[in-house]
């Protein structure tokens, strides 16, 4: 009669039929009742037991079972099958070929290039070193050096396949034992003298010369000088340019001019632009007026005279975050100031700072601009909004602390203070430390440092230790001031911490965003 063989779990691997052997089911001979010459299969059986199925790495056991182990003869591992390979049991895999049917944190170490790679879930990444084997060192390497009196000098020697192109020194010395191309370690970036053709590539701030000339051979720009590359003039004539003697360039003092004497003649200033020949800036000879083609950028505080400023642009922006209306206002000559849009009838719209009243006001008033003193208000204009905004989440009031306070930290009223880090799986807590409130309640109370922002309600990044889902509701964590993931079991009507928006898989603290509160 057939017999049916099972695995640990309880499922069944093989049905044996009386007098048969089952060699495809498992790695081992499955045996049927009054199988003849059972006795030498049951014997080998045992011996691929003992030797763990000993073969090389092309001849791995047939019909393997999960759990089955092998010992890999080619690469000298004992391997565990997890239902799909064969994995190493430990250590890193050896061999000169990047290895397959990796997992994540799987260490490999290429025997060939001497490096040892991690597998980071995806392809495996260089732990070290970063030279393959045989090619030397090449970086920068901190050492020290025994100098000829005997100190030892801290330097960092830049290598490149074990040859030293260049140290970097606080101190000039010389070497005790001689150093190739090093005879005298200078102060500073030293080359090495050893490299042929070794220099430093880059743009220098100051030299002692140039191209081989020394730097007292070039012309000098703070004193009278002369060049046989380069017109010197010595004399307060300046000079002219032009047929007609038309441009001149002088100086008078410690004024330059630069005048264009032909009548109504204008100054006229191009541009390359984009390989085009453009006319930049014109200062025109007949009205004296500056004409400007482009955008003009003043760095420093634009200042006009005239008693009406004219700015006829489609939009205007404006950098600055503050404009200073009434500059010089005194006590005794402050006057309403603000904005008046021109409606186009009668009555134009105005946003004003009332100085009788002292407040602010958006009116409608006869107002044009031309008014230097106090604004006459028709009547009072309606402001209307959809809703108030803000760029953060969370709702948050400051509260006394304790002074070691961080953003996402868990906190419970109580302690010396106001307020305190929540305790290893406190039973009660009040809220969580912002980032970057949006509804700042009781913001005079103090600094961040003394008061911080406890967010009471919405968004706000939270410290979160172990494993945690989407929409799981968090409880005070077994570390101080941290939350974690609760059982519906756990939870309480004074622990709830808030509820996770995002997945959490590490055992790590980290930060998460939760919507805190009762919910």
């Amino acid at each position: 009669m057939a017999y049916s063989i099972n695995k640990t779990d309880g499922t069944v691997v093989a049905t044996v039929a009386d007098g048969t052997l089952d060699t495809a089911s498992t790695s081992l001979s499955l045996i049927g009742k009054n199988y003849a010459g059972y006795g030498e299969v049951l014997n080998e059986n045992q011996i691929r037991i003992i030797e763990n199925f000993a073969n090389t790495s092309s001849n791995t056991p047939t019909a393997p079972l999960k759990g089955q182990i092998w010992y890999n003869t080619t690469a000298n591992q004992l391997q565990v099958y997890n239902g799909s390979s064969f994995k190493s049991v430990s250590g890193a895999n050896v061999a000169s070929a990047e290895p397959t049917n990796t997992a994540q944190g799987d260490l490999w170490y290429d025997s060939g290039n001497g490096q040892l790679y991690v597998y980071n879930g995806t392809s495996f990444t260089l732990v070290g070193p970063q030279t393959t084997s045989g090619t030397g060192v090449t970086g920068s390497v901190s050492t020290t050096i025994t100098d000829s009196d005997g100190v030892d000098r801290t330097v960092l020697q830049f290598k490149v396949a074990d040859i030293i192109v260049a140290m970097l020194s606080s101190v000039e010395f010389t070497p005790q034992t001689a150093i190739s191309g090093f005879s005298l370690v200078s102060k500073g970036f030293d080359l090495s003298t050893a490299v042929t053709g070794n220099k430093f590539v880059g743009t220098s701030t100051d030299s002692d010369g140039l191209g081989g000339v020394s730097a007292a051979s070039f012309l000098r720009s703070d004193a009278n000088d002369t060049t046989s590359g380069t017109l010197g003039v010595l004399n307060d004539t300046g000079f002219t340019l032009g047929v007609d003697s038309d441009f001149k360039m002088s100086q008078s003092g410690s004024d330059t001019t630069l005048k264009n004497v032909t009548s109504n003649g204008d100054i006229i200033f191009n541009v390359n632009d984009g390989g085009s020949d453009t006319v930049a800036l014109t200062i025109d000879g007949a009205t004296a007026g500056v004409v400007v083609a482009g955008d003009l950028t003043v760095a420093g505080t634009l200042i006009t005279s005239g008693s009406v400023q004219n700015i006829n642009v489609t939009n205007l922006n404006v950098q600055d975050p503050l404009i200073v209306l009434g500059s010089g206002s005194t006590n005794t000559t402050a006057t309403d100031k603000g904005l008046i849009m021109d409606r186009g009838v009668d009555s134009n719209a105005a946003f004003i700072w009332d100085e009788s009243a002292d407040e602010f006001a958006c009116i409608t008033t006869t107002e044009d601009g031309t008014t230097a003193g106090n604004v006459t208000i028709s009547g009072y204009a309606t402001i209307h909004a959809t809703a108030t905004a803000a760029n953060y989440s969370d709702l948050a009031e400051r509260y006394h602390g304790p002074g070691n306070l961080e953003p996402g930290d868990v906190v419970n009223i109580g302690g010396d203070n106001e307020i305190r880090k929540t305790e290893s799986n406190e039973h009660d807590c009040f809220g969580v430390i912002s980032t970057q409130p949006a509804v700042q309640m009781n913001a005079d109370a103090g600094d961040d440092g003394s008061h911080p922002y406890v967010a009471l309600a919405g968004r706000v990044p939270c410290k979160v230790e172990g494993n945690v889902g989407k929409g799981q509701r968090l409880i005070p964590g077994d570390t101080p001031g941290t939350a974690k993931g609760a059982d519906v079991r756990d939870l309480t009507i004074t622990n709830i911490v808030g509820r996770s928006l995002e997945t959490k898989i590490t055992e790590d603290i980290s930060i998460v965003e939760i919507v805190v509160g009762k919910v």
